[in-house]
């Protein structure tokens, strides 16, 4: 393959990563400096505590942040559809999707 071909091919695949990034962005359930607040509340919590296997930590940090019930439901169905289940998971599963999305 000659040069031009791959640096073609590098480019297509990374406005594809962007476009997907663009679309993962769009459907976060909060601004991103809230999910920032968010994820390092439920690691601290997590850090210290340990994980319960349940979603304690999670509740403690959206209750501190006075989220409607709206925006809890939005943000727990979505750290589930990105494979946070749990605190443990929420603050690894949910964490790195955002984390690689937000950039």
């Amino acid at each position: 393959m000659d040069k031009a071909g791959k640096s073609e091919r590098k480019a297509k695949l990374k406005a594809w990563r962007d476009g997907e990034h663009e679309k993962a962005r769009a459907l976060f359930p909060l601004e991103s400096s809230r999910l920032q607040h968010f994820f390092d509340g439920v690691e601290a919590l997590r850090a210290e505590q340990g994980c319960f296997h349940d979603i304690r930590h999670s509740m403690q940090v959206i209750d501190a942040m006075q989220l409607s019930g709206a925006e809890a439901n939005a943000l727990l169905d979505w750290c589930n559809d990105h494979g946070g289940f749990c605190d443990c998971e929420i603050a690894g599963n949910a964490f790195l999707y955002w984390r690689d999305a937000r950039v």
